[in-house]
């Protein structure tokens, strides 16, 4: 028997990478049926059949009587279970589908934006069919295939040494209604599926796990049909500390390694008694396997890996993106906060990278080789893409137009600006648009503030103070104020300077906006906001007569890294830079509550105050 792997980490260890790369000679064999399938279509399936000695079938495409035929030659019991893995893998399919779509949201006042999926109208699905008939990957793929709307699915899977399809395979696309399955394997399938045979129609994407053969052609064939993902031996970290589960551990270990001789298994734990016990159990349940041969020769695969962190452990594990990764012990379950790469993961001891590999409903097509690191495992949104639609009303026209040309402009993309500017001459009437945009630059700051008044509540904001950015967020959203605002300040001697002037330049932005103050409301009379124990209340008139009352408790120091001391400063220079007339109570315990509910309530006083108002005069003296 060969002897695994068992490592005390450093930061020198390197993990080999699964070589998953054929030598020159064979890349030009493949190379060479690729141009044989191109050239000569059915008739060179039928040469490469023969060359690799694999069965040639007189028909490539699978007939009705084989799936009749197919039904008597399963059990019972295996059709009630691939009927659980069926639901299951389409109640989470039908999950992510319905996550896809976007609903129209405006991000400026008047332009729409929404997104909606659309099927890929031809698909080929890759079943593997070598050492094992994996119908479990079919019903991985064609699924998602089947909830995402795709309408042209086509199948190519690999017979036996009799020129048969597992039994299983043909059930289940019987029962799923997709009888275009195709009885060829290897490089030639891809192949055929890229570019298309008399039997087998060309296809938009190719899905589907293989050998080395499979997994090059698909790089070959990239260029021209979209692929799933980059793919290589299958494999498994587990993380662990509990020696009673050292069995557990083993046997999950071994599951993987039983795949192929290329598989591997990892072992990451920082008790050296624990991987001492998975050893033993390693070797001996492998003699009770029906694929010993095959587990011995993937034993160079296996790595027992001994930490003295779990922060070490944890790293390496996001260093190696595992396809799949089990944390098997309760106790270690708040880590998986820590996984930011990994294929798939399984959470305690009663889950097993087996549940994922057939019947929980998470899929099995896995990114693998480190490629978790950017790629995710196959789901609904892989069969579809997504097309983004947009709106603009005449008053979304008008508040974008001027920033449209501006940057047009700027890039001498003249064409663009005149596409803006020509339909300007076909608006059907005038519209006062209550935007600004304003630059504040001093010694301490430089500032950078965009304002729409009649917005929806969309922001971007930086002040380089996180609560401070989240009052403002709040300032805009209940106010439906579109705020762009970008400060660069001294923050790292004091927030003084910067929270001053984003008042300051903030208010100046609505000054310039609002212009005259004739046709609006005027007045916002005691808006109220509750927040548990706390009470706030604002009441505004527009009239330019500049006066602030402000009574709040005591507050703490600071809420969150926002200076309180600053906190009536803000609201001192925004209504002394805009210039009305403010009334602010407020009553409460819990600084955060008092903040934040002082922000809201402003905001939505400075909206009721300023909606516009064509119809009464707002003064008896004819102006404010």
């Amino acid at each position: 028997m060969k002897l695994m792997n068992i490592v005390d980490y450093t930061n020198q260890f390197i993990l080999p990478s699964s070589n998953n790369d054929l030598p020159e000679d064979q890349v030009a064999k493949i190379l060479e049926f690729e141009n044989i399938i191109k050239c000569e279509g059915d008739l060179g399936i039928k040469k490469i059949q023969k060359s690799i000695d694999e069965y040639q079938s007189k028909n490539l495409k699978v007939s009705e009587n084989d799936f009749i035929n197919a039904e008597n030659k399963i059990s019972d019991e295996l059709k009630s279970s691939i009927l659980i893995a069926k639901s299951n893998i389409e109640s989470f399919a039908l999950r992510q589908f319905r996550s896809l779509n976007l609903m129209p949201a405006d991000t400026t006042k008047g332009i729409s934006l929404w997104a909606e999926t659309r099927p890929i109208d031809s698909v080929g699905l890759y079943v593997p069919g070598g050492s094992a008939p994996l119908f479990s990957s079919m019903l991985m793929q064609i699924i998602p295939a089947i909830v995402a709307g795709c309408k042209n699915i086509y199948i190519c899977t690999p017979p036996d040494s009799n020129g048969e399809i597992h039994p299983a395979i043909l059930w289940i696309g019987s029962i799923l209604n997709v009888k275009n399955i195709y009885k060829i394997g290897g490089a030639q399938a891809i192949f055929s599926l890229a570019y298309g045979t008399e039997s087998i129609p060309k296809v938009d994407k190719i899905f589907g796990p293989g050998n080395k053969f499979v997994t090059e052609a698909k790089k070959i064939v990239s260029s021209i049909v979209a692929i799933d993902m980059p793919a290589g031996p299958s494999e498994v970290f587990v993380i662990g500390e509990d020696e009673d589960k050292c069995e557990l551990i083993a046997a999950d270990l071994l599951s993987q390694l039983e795949h192929g001789s290329d598989s591997r298994a990892v072992l990451l734990s920082t008790n050296k008694n624990l991987i001492n016990k998975v050893r033993d159990s390693v070797t001996n349940q492998i003699n009770n396997l029906k694929r010993k041969d095959i587990i011995e020769s993937s034993l160079l695969n296996l790595y027992l890996i001994k930490f003295d962190s779990i922060d070490d452990l944890v790293g390496f594990t996001n260093k190696y993106a595992p396809e799949h990764l089990i944390i098997i012990d309760e106790e270690l379950i708040g880590l998986s906060n820590k996984i930011n790469n990994a294929g798939s993961v399984f959470l305690g001891p009663f889950c097993p990278e087996s549940f994922g590999d057939y019947a929980s409903g998470s899929n099995h097509t896995l990114p693998t080789n480190g490629y978790a690191k950017t790629y995710s495992g196959l789901s609904v949104k892989d069969f579809t893409k997504t097309i983004t639609f947009q709106k603009a009303s005449i008053e979304g026209f008008m508040n974008l137009s001027n920033d449209v040309k501006n940057l047009a402009l700027e890039e001498n993309l003249d064409g663009h600006m005149k596409a803006v500017e020509i339909r300007e001459k076909f608006l059907t009437k005038e519209q006062n648009l209550r935007t600004a945009f304003k630059f504040r630059k001093t010694n301490e700051t430089k500032i950078y503030t965009s304002v729409n008044i009649d917005g929806t509540g969309n922001y971007s904001i930086n002040t380089g103070i996180k609560f401070y950015d989240h009052m403002l967020e709040q300032f805009a959203k209940h106010g439906e104020f579109d705020f762009v605002i970008e400060a660069l300040g001294d923050i790292d001697v004091d927030q003084h300077h910067t929270i001053e002037d984003v008042a300051i330049t903030l208010a100046d932005c609505f000054k310039e906006a609002l212009g005259s103050r004739d046709n609006i409301d005027r007045y916002a009379s005691s808006e109220v906001i509750v927040m548990d124990e706390c009470k706030a209340e604002v009441a505004i008139d527009m009239a330019s007569r500049i006066n602030l009352n402000i009574e709040i408790p005591k507050l703490t120091e600071y809420v969150g890294d926002f200076s309180t001391e600053m906190f009536p400063h803000f609201f001192i220079s925004f209504v002394n830079t805009l210039g009305f007339n403010c009334h602010i109570n407020v009553i409460g315990n819990n600084s955060h509550h008092i903040v934040e509910s002082t922000f809201k309530c402003f905001a939505r006083s400075l909206r009721t105050a300023l909606k516009i108002n064509n119809r009464l005069d707002n003064s008896t003296k004819g102006q404010i």
